[in-house]
């Protein structure tokens, strides 16, 4: 059973608050802007990436999931819909447009997809009410949530009533860099891509960890994208600066998830021996890395043959592990459905 819990989408049907508000940092879909099978993800007037049919369109998903023997993806919005920046009501109205449009694709699916939602997350109360929504009515699997929302880190203290609500209500939560803009220093497509997004992912886990939110709130799960950045390297050094609590910090890092999309075969077992056999899945951030570019099974299966991961591990990471990580009624169905 192969579940890739990293993947994204964006509906063609979402409103042009763009156009609505003269800020050209909402995004859109346009679809067929080169034939039936090409389309335009636009910030305004400008295209900020070109996309092929499946990312928005279900039916061309599950075929292209078929021809590659994917059983099921997990669909979160893309990264640029996580709109921080803007006033909380009107990123709400954008976040519940974008949860109705993953609820329906989810439907559509034949069973094959599962929906992570977006909240408005600069708006705390805002968030947690959107959040029992997701769950309650529209019966999504979790929410993903951004590395960084504007300058508070995941540890400051205005976020922990959203993190204790994601916690009691058993929402699991997808961590997911914004932009890359971790690497203050400099910035280009090259840094941001390859250092920024791992910059990203670590100053999140080190807020979770170091920060205190994991140990306070015992329930929460959370699944850091990109492996978790640098943070699986860093974690001793940071370490340092709290030795008498190294057990305890331990054991916070193997109570996150990660997936396993690092690009290469000998980093998959620092994954494992940090976070645990059980919490690393499999990601491969798709539409924008399809498996023609990079299958994360590949690496994965490369590891098995070097002896740096086991077989039965690398099964769990194929597809029970998100399954675990989701825990919910959905998810367990999936699992029927699949097999």
């Amino acid at each position: 059973m192969i579940v890739d819990l990293h993947t994204h989408v964006l509906s063609a049907r979402l409103p042009h608050l763009a156009a609505e508000t003269g800020d050209p940092r909402w995004p859109r879909v346009v679809p067929e802007t080169d034939g039936p099978e090409v389309g335009e993800v636009r910030l305004g007037d400008d295209v900020f990436r070109v996309v092929r049919r499946p990312f928005w369109d279900t039916a061309a998903r599950v075929a292209d999931m078929a021809r590659h023997g994917v059983d099921a993806q997990v669909v979160s919005p893309i990264p640029v819909a996580i709109t921080y920046w803007a006033e909380g009501a009107e990123a709400l109205r954008f976040a519940r447009a974008q949860n109705d449009e993953i609820a329906e694709m989810v439907a559509a699916s034949g069973g094959r997809l599962l929906g992570l939602g977006t909240v408005p997350l600069q708006d705390p109360d805002l968030a947690v009410a959107e959040l029992a929504r997701v769950r309650g009515e529209l019966g999504l699997a979790g929410v993903e949530i951004g590395t960084v929302v504007g300058r508070r880190e995941l540890d400051h203290p205005s976020l922990r009533p959203f993190f204790r609500a994601a916690a009691e209500g058993g929402v699991p939560l997808f961590v997911h860099p914004i932009d890359g803009s971790g690497v203050l220093r400099c910035s280009s497509p090259l840094v941001d891509f390859g250092l920024g997004m791992h910059a990203d992912s670590a100053l999140a886990a080190t807020a979770l960890v170091y920060g205190g939110v994991l140990r306070e709130l015992g329930d929460l799960r959370v699944c850091l994208s990109h492996g978790g950045g640098s943070f699986p390297w860093a974690h001793p050094r940071l370490a340092l600066l709290r030795a008498k609590e190294r057990a305890a910090l331990d054991e916070d890092v193997a109570r996150l998830w990660a997936d396993c999309l690092v690009f290469d075969a000998q980093h998959l077992p620092l994954l494992v021996a940090r976070y645990g056999a059980g919490h690393v899945v499999l990601g491969s951030d798709y539409p924008f890395i399809p498996p023609s570019v990079h299958d994360p099974r590949a690496p994965l299966a490369e590891a098995v043959e070097l002896g740096l991961v086991s077989e039965a591990d690398a099964a769990r990471v194929r597809g029970a592990n998100a399954l675990d990580f989701l825990g919910s009624a959905e998810a367990r169905a999936l699992v029927t459905h699949l097999l």
